[in-house]
């Protein structure tokens, strides 16, 4: 018996590699709901084969609307499915077994209290481009009813209940891709509702294109990320860090210690590091001058 859940993933030249993905999630859900958001012709012909699929709903976009547009495009195809619950994973990620199981007893376990307070729950995600996956990653613990909370979680592997996504006005078009989900996670926050990260259910994830080089006997990991991202990592973190000023976050002091780590190693360690610096800094321009959406270069 399937999950009363509906999955919203969003596609964007990710090609055959995406049916690593599909294929772990499309039997833990009720149903999968795709937006691509403007794909090459790679992954639109691999779409096309997923249309006659019992279950699963292909939306397409013409161009590249963003991750906080498309996900909201699935996000309303889920509420009027009437799932209880709503799952969004990136198109890379990819879900252990019994994964939604798993998070979904540990939710039946808390008491009638805690239920109305816990509008959101993550699993633990094992970063893949650092370590090597053993047998055990790939199966989720479904006799672990072990959580801690949590002030943010990532968009991939969070699964929330549907109902409150019409009441914090979803997510954030403007920001367009990164911090889309921060932004999301502190505004259950401010309406007093509470996120959990489970123990025992896991999600395989890889950050960027994930690295670890030694230096001076020390190993030390990077994400790569191309000077697009950092461009737009940049100027949503500064819009969060200042929409959410007011509030005592771990993660957002972490996340401004972050910041200027990440930039000693682009400098340090990353390739095209001249053009990142230089968006990087248009970021903070463009977050002054109040300017949002997707780029223009």
């Amino acid at each position: 018996m399937y999950n009363d859940v509906c999955c919203v993933i969003v596609t964007y030249n990710i090609g055959n590699d995406f049916l690593k993905c599909f294929n772990s999630i499309v039997d833990q859900v009720k149903n999968v709901v795709i937006v691509d958001n403007g794909s090459d012709s790679e992954t639109i012909s691999m779409l096309k084969a997923l249309e006659g699929k019992e279950r699963v709903k292909i939306i397409y976009n013409d161009e590249n609307l963003g991750i906080a547009t498309a996900l909201n495009i699935g996000v309303k195809y889920a509420e009027e499915c009437g799932t209880e619950w709503v799952l969004t994973m990136d198109n890379d990620s990819i879900s252990t077994l019994n994964m939604v199981d798993s998070m979904i007893n540990v939710y039946n376990h808390l008491n009638e209290d805690k239920k109305k307070k816990v509008v959101s729950i993550t699993p633990r995600h094992i970063e893949t481009g650092y370590t090597e996956i053993s047998e055990g990653d790939k199966i989720s613990e479904l006799q672990n009813n072990e959580f801690v909370e949590i002030d943010v979680c990532i968009t991939s592997g969070n699964l929330v209940k549907t109902s409150v996504f019409r009441e914090v006005n979803y997510f954030e078009d403007k920001l367009f891709i990164d911090s889309v989900d921060f932004d999301f996670c502190f505004k259950l926050k401010q309406k007093g509702y509470e996120l959990i990260q489970t123990k025992g259910a896991k999600l395989l994830h890889k950050c960027g294109d994930a690295t670890e080089k030694e230096i001076l006997f020390f190993k030390t990991g990077y994400t790569n990320h191309s000077y697009l991202r950092r461009y737009y990592m940049t100027r949503n973190r500064f819009y969060l860090w200042n929409k959410y000023k007011d509030i005592d976050s771990r993660f957002i002091k972490n996340d401004k210690r972050a910041f200027c780590t990440e930039i000693v190693k682009v400098i340090l360690l990353e390739k095209d590091k001249k053009i990142k610096l230089k968006m990087i800094i248009k970021g903070i321009k463009d977050y002054r001058n109040n300017i949002y959406g997707k780029i223009s270069i």
